[in-house]
């Protein structure tokens, strides 16, 4: 096995995940129960997973998390373990965002290189957490800002040719239909930890060392309890 090998952890959406990568192979992955993950039920998860694929904790060279956007909750779970994991076992941490996990989610499986993508996850409060991607050489290029706005808020961004994915396409692409664009629909990897692994894998190094305070969380928007505070 790889000198490199890390568990990429995604609590962010839903389903959530486990995966373990080595460069440029999944060696596997595990879907969280929908919605009913908690930091034990992560744990025994990553445990049986590691079993299943003959691979020790301290087999693992770096820990990969998602970072957001995404459940508030579910963020806060990811990034706790994954510090706790990588602390314990010393080892580095790395943290990808959400919506541009998913946009390596959509070259998984060697799918090819849309021209423009267009990622989107449901927000809640009728928004999408999304943005605006471009590829070169396999690498996803941000276009802009991630944003939490409604579908038809994106619409001036979309130029023809620009494809979706996500699970707030489709509210995407009711807004695009209703006002005439020719967009469509990508599907992609449904487990956003095997891109996050596989991207750990091409940004940890083996022999890293945990590094505490390096990690922060990305919510994009705040939380309901915050934007209802005076």
């Amino acid at each position: 096995m790889s000198s490199v090998c890390v568990l990429g952890i995604d609590t962010a959406t839903s389903p959530g995940s486990t995966a373990l990568a080595c460069p440029g192979e999944v060696i596997a992955r595990a879907r969280l129960d929908e919605r009913g993950w908690h930091a034990r039920d992560l744990l025994s998860r990553v445990d049986s997973m590691l079993a299943g694929a003959g691979v020790a904790l301290q087999d693992l060279s770096g820990i990969a998390v998602t970072v957001g956007p995404g459940s508030f909750t579910g963020v806060r779970i990811g990034m706790a373990t994954a510090k706790g994991l990588a602390y314990s076992l010393n080892v580095g941490l790395g943290g990808l965002s959400t919506l541009e996990a998913l946009a390596r989610a959509v070259l998984v499986g060697g799918q090819p290189e849309p021209q423009r993508l267009c990622v989107s996850i449901t927000a809640g409060r009728g928004e999408v957490y999304a943005a605006l991607f471009r590829f070169e050489d396999g690498e996803p290029l941000r276009e802009g800002p991630e944003r939490s706005l409604r579908p038809a808020g994106l619409l001036p961004d979309l130029s023809p040719g620009t494809v979706v994915a996500g699970d707030g396409a489709a509210a995407v692409l009711e807004a695009a239909r209703e006002a005439g664009l020719d967009i469509r629909e990508r599907e992609c990897e449904p487990l956003l930890a095997a891109p996050v692994a596989l991207w750990g894998c091409r940004t940890l190094r083996a022999g890293e060392s945990y590094r505490p305070g390096t990690l922060r969380p990305s919510y994009v928007r705040p939380s309901d309890a915050e934007a209802a505070r005076p």
